[in-house]
């Protein structure tokens, strides 16, 4: 974790060469699901809800168990939805990245070093639209596609170079479910479904 007070960290990215193998992102809502997810091997976790006081629980064993924490800021309880808000995660609790749909905090999170998600709800073609114009201007380091399962059935729809790199999350329950997902392009999924932590493929 990085030490309280200090500076922006420098610009950080998505664990690439680690998605790779172990693509299934742990999407926990408990501090205690920090420990099953390292049982896993996963280096990559998601804190989807909670409060500040349980982000800083989840970051202190994270950072034991060598893994990375990207929080979802909207759902965050007790801080601020705005610079001051991001700069207080990223130097005071040292998470490592957000997710957000919120595009105005995009610049916020990566001026203090934090790999920045913006999270993209795709329930119809009007949203989608929306969504990609939003992405021109804010400008992520990823976006995060969800439900993960209509990629299947609208990947040739998507302009790749403006999502890309990109995820996905929501409803993947089987390994089936996440392979046809991940062969979309996808460098992750992430899922509360403890049974897919595990999953891993073959680096060719």
């Amino acid at each position: 974790m990085r030490a309280s007070h200090g500076g922006p960290a420098a610009g950080q990215a998505l664990p690439v060469s680690h998605l790779a193998r172990h693509p299934a992102i742990p999407a926990l809502r408990r501090a205690a699901e920090v420990d099953e997810a390292a049982h896993y091997g996963a280096t990559l976790i998601f804190f989807l809800t909670g409060t500040i006081y349980e982000l800083r629980d989840v970051v202190a064993r994270a950072a034991a168990a060598g893994q990375q924490v990207f929080c979802h800021v909207d759902l965050l309880q007790g801080i601020g939805k705005d610079p001051v808000g991001m700069r207080w995660i990223a130097r005071e609790i040292g998470v490592n990245g957000i997710l957000t749909t919120r595009s105005s905090l995009i610049k916020a999170a990566k001026d203090e070093g934090l790999v920045a998600v913006q999270r993209l709800f795709v329930l119809d073609s009007e949203s989608l639209r929306t969504g990609l114009s939003v992405l021109a201007s804010s400008r992520p380091d990823a976006v995060e596609i969800l439900p993960a399962l209509v990629l299947p059935n609208i990947i040739h729809r998507l302009p790749l170079d403006a999502i890309s790199p990109f995820i996905a999350g929501g409803l993947v329950e089987t390994a089936p479910e996440l392979e046809a997902v991940l062969a979309t392009g996808a460098l992750g999924v992430s899922t509360s479904k403890k049974e897919l932590w595990g999953y891993t493929r073959e680096v060719t």
